[in-house]
């Protein structure tokens, strides 16, 4: 039992140090953004990089390959809102927890959504997926 709680520890401590270390780089200034208000080059950190990129694929997105000029288009992904929501609510999933058995609170509500449509309309599956 002893030699178990030491693994244990260990583990403990290198998550922690691990956490530590990403943390300092997240703080670090070094990627460049275009500035919504002004559309001029920003230097920003990476904390804020992150959080705008995954925004952006929250909400959707349209990018231009350079090369042959095809316009694509990204839908808005789920899972990138159901970390938003559940982030900005205070829902945000804990070290030990298993993230693929969570299911966040927007999926939650959409399923429940989808029942009292089907409630509603005495409809069998309403499936949207």
């Amino acid at each position: 039992m002893p030699e178990k709680n030491k693994k244990h520890g260990r583990k403990t401590r290198a998550g922690k140090l691990l956490t530590r270390f990403l943390e300092t780089i997240a703080e670090e200034v070094t990627e460049i953004i275009i500035d919504p208000v002004t559309g001029e080059d920003k230097m920003v950190t990476k904390a804020e990089a992150l959080a705008r990129k995954i925004w952006k694929r929250a909400l959707g997105y349209k990018e231009t390959d350079i090369k042959t000029g095809v316009e694509s288009v990204h839908a808005p992904e789920q899972s990138k809102i159901g970390l938003i929501f559940d982030r900005i609510e205070g829902r945000a999933p804990t070290a030990g927890e298993d993230v693929k058995d969570k299911v966040p609170l927007s999926k939650r509500v959409s399923e429940t959504g989808k029942k009292n449509i089907a409630a509603a309309g005495e409809i069998g599956d309403v499936s949207c997926d």
